[in-house]
Protein backbone atom coordinates (compact mmCIF):
# COMPACT_ATOMS: atom_id res chain seq x y z
CA UNK A 1 0.00 0.00 0.00
CA UNK A 2 2.95 2.36 -0.12
CA UNK A 3 3.53 4.56 -2.84
CA UNK A 4 5.95 7.41 -4.07
CA UNK A 5 3.57 8.77 -6.43
CA UNK A 6 1.16 10.07 -3.93
CA UNK A 7 -1.94 7.79 -2.69
CA UNK A 8 -3.31 5.10 -4.15
CA UNK A 9 -7.20 6.54 -3.86
CA UNK A 10 -9.37 4.06 -5.70
CA UNK A 11 -12.91 5.01 -5.19
CA UNK A 12 -13.05 7.40 -2.48
CA UNK A 13 -12.66 11.30 -2.97
CA UNK A 14 -9.76 13.45 -2.15
CA UNK A 15 -10.04 15.95 0.67
CA UNK A 16 -8.59 17.92 2.42
CA UNK A 17 -4.88 18.18 3.83
CA UNK A 18 -3.31 18.41 7.15
CA UNK A 19 -1.22 17.69 9.47
CA UNK A 20 -2.09 15.78 12.69
CA UNK A 21 -1.07 16.97 16.09
CA UNK A 22 -3.03 14.53 18.33
CA UNK A 23 -4.58 10.87 18.14
CA UNK A 24 -7.34 10.01 20.28
CA UNK A 25 -8.00 5.93 20.90
CA UNK A 26 -6.74 4.08 18.11
CA UNK A 27 -9.16 5.57 15.67
CA UNK A 28 -9.60 8.90 15.90
CA UNK A 29 -7.15 12.49 15.03
CA UNK A 30 -6.80 15.78 15.21
CA UNK A 31 -5.19 18.31 12.65
CA UNK A 32 -3.51 21.19 13.01
CA UNK A 33 -6.68 22.88 11.33
CA UNK A 34 -8.53 21.68 14.54
CA UNK A 35 -10.46 19.53 12.52
CA UNK A 36 -11.69 16.24 14.33
CA UNK A 37 -11.31 12.99 12.08
CA UNK A 38 -13.13 9.53 13.09
CA UNK A 39 -11.24 6.47 10.56
CA UNK A 40 -14.29 5.86 8.54
CA UNK A 41 -15.24 2.09 8.16
CA UNK A 42 -13.13 0.91 11.13
CA UNK A 43 -13.32 0.82 15.01
CA UNK A 44 -10.91 0.01 17.74
CA UNK A 45 -10.81 -0.71 21.44
CA UNK A 46 -10.76 2.48 23.70
CA UNK A 47 -11.31 3.74 27.12
CA UNK A 48 -10.79 0.45 29.58
CA UNK A 49 -11.01 -2.29 26.94
CA UNK A 50 -8.92 -4.72 26.76
CA UNK A 51 -6.14 -3.56 24.34
CA UNK A 52 -7.09 -0.09 24.57
CA UNK A 53 -3.61 1.70 24.88
CA UNK A 54 -1.83 -0.67 22.57
CA UNK A 55 -4.35 0.71 20.10
CA UNK A 56 -3.68 4.27 20.46
CA UNK A 57 -0.13 3.56 20.40
CA UNK A 58 0.26 2.44 16.91
CA UNK A 59 -2.13 4.92 15.50
CA UNK A 60 0.21 8.05 17.37
CA UNK A 61 3.28 6.12 15.70
CA UNK A 62 1.76 5.99 12.47
CA UNK A 63 0.52 9.34 11.96
CA UNK A 64 1.69 11.57 14.53
CA UNK A 65 3.09 15.03 13.52
CA UNK A 66 2.88 13.66 9.90
CA UNK A 67 1.13 15.22 6.74
CA UNK A 68 -1.91 13.11 5.87
CA UNK A 69 -5.07 13.62 3.07
CA UNK A 70 -8.44 12.68 3.93
CA UNK A 71 -10.94 10.81 1.50
CA UNK A 72 -14.05 10.33 1.53
CA UNK A 73 -16.35 7.16 -0.04
CA UNK A 74 -19.72 7.67 2.09
CA UNK A 75 -21.04 10.17 5.21
CA UNK A 76 -18.40 13.65 5.10
CA UNK A 77 -19.23 14.91 8.63
CA UNK A 78 -20.81 13.66 11.84
CA UNK A 79 -22.12 16.36 14.53
CA UNK A 80 -22.93 15.03 18.39
CA UNK A 81 -25.85 16.31 19.90
CA UNK A 82 -25.53 19.22 22.22
CA UNK A 83 -25.31 17.86 25.72
CA UNK A 84 -27.79 18.83 28.56
CA UNK A 85 -27.31 22.63 29.19
CA UNK A 86 -24.96 23.23 26.36
CA UNK A 87 -26.04 26.10 24.23
CA UNK A 88 -23.28 25.88 21.38
CA UNK A 89 -23.59 23.45 18.50
CA UNK A 90 -20.96 21.12 19.09
CA UNK A 91 -18.22 21.25 16.27
CA UNK A 92 -18.31 18.91 12.85
CA UNK A 93 -16.17 15.96 12.77
CA UNK A 94 -14.72 14.03 9.67
CA UNK A 95 -15.87 10.31 8.68
CA UNK A 96 -12.44 9.93 6.43
CA UNK A 97 -10.47 7.78 5.11
CA UNK A 98 -7.25 8.41 5.96
CA UNK A 99 -3.21 8.29 3.25
CA UNK A 100 -0.27 9.33 5.60
CA UNK A 101 2.66 10.84 4.51
CA UNK A 102 5.91 8.57 5.86
CA UNK A 103 9.26 10.17 6.22
CA UNK A 104 10.52 8.55 3.66
CA UNK A 105 8.13 10.50 1.17
CA UNK A 106 5.55 7.60 0.69
CA UNK A 107 2.02 7.54 1.06
CA UNK A 108 -0.25 4.34 2.66
CA UNK A 109 -3.09 4.42 3.65
CA UNK A 110 -4.30 4.16 7.56
CA UNK A 111 -6.54 1.76 7.75
CA UNK A 112 -5.35 -0.78 6.04
CA UNK A 113 -1.87 -0.73 8.65
CA UNK A 114 -4.76 -0.68 11.41
CA UNK A 115 -6.25 -3.44 10.56
CA UNK A 116 -3.51 -5.36 9.08
CA UNK A 117 -1.89 -5.12 12.70
CA UNK A 118 -4.84 -6.18 14.88
CA UNK A 119 -4.56 -2.72 15.86
CA UNK A 120 -8.76 -2.62 15.09
CA UNK A 121 -11.53 -4.04 14.01
CA UNK A 122 -13.86 -3.41 10.50
CA UNK A 123 -17.12 -1.61 11.15
CA UNK A 124 -19.13 -0.85 7.92
CA UNK A 125 -22.07 1.47 7.86
CA UNK A 126 -24.67 1.86 5.69
CA UNK A 127 -23.66 5.18 4.47
CA UNK A 128 -19.47 4.28 4.87
CA UNK A 129 -18.70 1.09 3.22
CA UNK A 130 -16.41 2.01 0.15
CA UNK A 131 -13.63 -0.15 1.46
CA UNK A 132 -14.82 -2.69 3.53
CA UNK A 133 -14.25 -5.81 1.23
CA UNK A 134 -10.66 -5.19 1.26
CA UNK A 135 -10.52 -4.11 4.78
CA UNK A 136 -12.63 -7.60 6.29
CA UNK A 137 -9.87 -9.86 4.37
CA UNK A 138 -7.47 -7.99 5.91
CA UNK A 139 -9.21 -8.44 9.32
CA UNK A 140 -9.20 -12.23 8.51
CA UNK A 141 -5.85 -12.42 8.11
CA UNK A 142 -4.82 -10.76 11.35
CA UNK A 143 -7.74 -12.82 13.03
CA UNK A 144 -6.12 -16.09 11.62
CA UNK A 145 -2.60 -14.90 12.76
CA UNK A 146 -3.99 -13.54 15.85
CA UNK A 147 -2.13 -10.53 15.63
CA UNK A 148 -2.68 -7.41 18.13
CA UNK A 149 -6.37 -7.39 19.76
CA UNK A 150 -7.36 -11.16 17.96
CA UNK A 151 -4.29 -12.86 20.30
CA UNK A 152 -6.68 -11.42 23.31
CA UNK A 153 -9.57 -13.85 24.43
CA UNK A 154 -11.95 -10.60 24.69
CA UNK A 155 -12.14 -10.67 20.54
CA UNK A 156 -13.14 -13.81 20.10
CA UNK A 157 -16.53 -14.29 18.46
CA UNK A 158 -19.45 -14.57 20.38
CA UNK A 159 -22.06 -17.50 20.23
CA UNK A 160 -25.35 -16.70 20.04
CA UNK A 161 -25.59 -17.53 23.54
CA UNK A 162 -23.00 -15.22 24.88
CA UNK A 163 -24.39 -12.98 22.48
CA UNK A 164 -27.43 -12.90 24.12
CA UNK A 165 -26.59 -12.72 27.30
CA UNK A 166 -24.94 -9.04 26.87
CA UNK A 167 -27.63 -7.89 24.22
CA UNK A 168 -30.37 -8.79 27.55
CA UNK A 169 -28.03 -7.14 30.16
CA UNK A 170 -27.55 -3.80 28.32
CA UNK A 171 -31.57 -3.91 27.69
CA UNK A 172 -31.85 -1.17 24.89
CA UNK A 173 -32.70 -0.70 21.44
CA UNK A 174 -30.38 -2.14 18.46
CA UNK A 175 -30.54 1.33 17.02
CA UNK A 176 -28.83 3.37 19.96
CA UNK A 177 -25.86 4.85 19.69
CA UNK A 178 -24.38 3.13 23.27
CA UNK A 179 -25.67 -0.14 22.15
CA UNK A 180 -23.19 -2.51 22.41
CA UNK A 181 -21.20 -3.54 18.76
CA UNK A 182 -20.21 -7.21 18.60
CA UNK A 183 -18.70 -9.74 16.19
CA UNK A 184 -20.80 -13.48 16.48
CA UNK A 185 -20.19 -16.34 14.16
CA UNK A 186 -22.80 -18.83 14.58
CA UNK A 187 -25.33 -21.31 11.83
CA UNK A 188 -28.44 -20.06 10.61
CA UNK A 189 -31.09 -22.18 11.70
CA UNK A 190 -34.25 -20.75 10.03
CA UNK A 191 -34.07 -17.58 7.55
CA UNK A 192 -37.56 -15.79 7.72
CA UNK A 193 -38.53 -13.54 5.29
CA UNK A 194 -41.33 -10.75 5.78
CA UNK A 195 -42.79 -8.39 2.96
CA UNK A 196 -40.97 -5.67 5.27
CA UNK A 197 -38.20 -7.40 7.11
CA UNK A 198 -36.12 -10.48 7.91
CA UNK A 199 -35.23 -12.52 10.68
CA UNK A 200 -32.06 -15.45 10.46
CA UNK A 201 -32.51 -17.33 13.57
CA UNK A 202 -29.34 -19.05 14.77
CA UNK A 203 -28.04 -22.16 16.01
CA UNK A 204 -27.01 -22.60 20.23
CA UNK A 205 -29.00 -19.81 21.90
CA UNK A 206 -30.77 -21.12 24.13
CA UNK A 207 -34.92 -21.95 23.97
CA UNK A 208 -36.20 -19.49 26.68
CA UNK A 209 -34.10 -16.69 24.53
CA UNK A 210 -33.83 -17.43 20.90
CA UNK A 211 -31.72 -15.40 18.82
CA UNK A 212 -31.94 -13.60 15.66
CA UNK A 213 -30.48 -11.38 13.35
CA UNK A 214 -32.59 -8.48 12.17
CA UNK A 215 -33.19 -6.85 9.20
CA UNK A 216 -35.60 -3.90 8.84
CA UNK A 217 -36.89 -0.78 7.85
CA UNK A 218 -34.64 1.20 5.10
CA UNK A 219 -32.12 -1.67 5.89
CA UNK A 220 -34.06 -4.02 5.30
CA UNK A 221 -35.74 -2.60 1.64
CA UNK A 222 -31.98 -1.15 0.74
CA UNK A 223 -31.02 -4.63 1.20
CA UNK A 224 -28.07 -6.01 -1.68
CA UNK A 225 -26.28 -8.79 0.11
CA UNK A 226 -27.13 -12.53 -0.50
CA UNK A 227 -30.62 -13.60 -0.76
CA UNK A 228 -31.91 -13.40 2.76
CA UNK A 229 -34.32 -16.29 2.44
CA UNK A 230 -31.62 -18.72 0.68
CA UNK A 231 -29.23 -18.47 4.44
CA UNK A 232 -30.75 -21.62 6.19
CA UNK A 233 -27.92 -24.01 7.01
CA UNK A 234 -25.58 -21.00 6.08
CA UNK A 235 -22.68 -20.51 9.04
CA UNK A 236 -22.50 -16.77 9.02
CA UNK A 237 -20.70 -13.84 10.53
CA UNK A 238 -21.91 -10.52 11.51
CA UNK A 239 -21.18 -7.64 13.30
CA UNK A 240 -23.83 -4.56 14.21
CA UNK A 241 -25.43 -3.66 17.34
CA UNK A 242 -27.03 -5.54 20.12
CA UNK A 243 -30.38 -4.79 20.77
CA UNK A 244 -33.57 -6.43 22.77
CA UNK A 245 -36.82 -6.82 20.88
CA UNK A 246 -39.60 -7.77 22.52
CA UNK A 247 -37.76 -9.33 25.62
CA UNK A 248 -35.77 -11.09 22.38
CA UNK A 249 -32.30 -10.43 21.94
CA UNK A 250 -31.00 -9.62 18.54
CA UNK A 251 -28.12 -8.12 16.57
CA UNK A 252 -29.40 -5.60 14.08
CA UNK A 253 -27.91 -5.49 10.74
CA UNK A 254 -27.85 -1.87 8.52
CA UNK A 255 -25.59 -3.28 5.52
CA UNK A 256 -24.79 -6.18 3.78
CA UNK A 257 -21.14 -5.50 4.46
CA UNK A 258 -21.66 -6.15 7.75
CA UNK A 259 -23.02 -10.31 7.12
CA UNK A 260 -20.05 -12.74 5.82
CA UNK A 261 -21.34 -16.27 4.60
CA UNK A 262 -18.14 -18.65 5.58
CA UNK A 263 -16.89 -21.22 3.98
CA UNK A 264 -15.76 -24.64 5.69
CA UNK A 265 -11.94 -23.38 5.20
Amino acid sequence: MLSAYGPQLGSVERGEEGRVVRAYNGDTLELDSGLRIFLAEIEAPRGEDDYAAQAQGELEALVLHRDVLLAYGGTRRWTARPREGQTETPPEAAIAHVFVKSEGGRWFWLQHEMVARGAAFVRPRRDNHARSEDLLALEARAREQERGLWARRAYAALTPRTAGALALEANLNCLRGDAPYRVLEAAVSEARVFDRRASLMLDGAPAEAPFSIAIFGENFAAWDGPALASLTGARIRARSPLGVYRDEPQLCLEHASQLEILTED
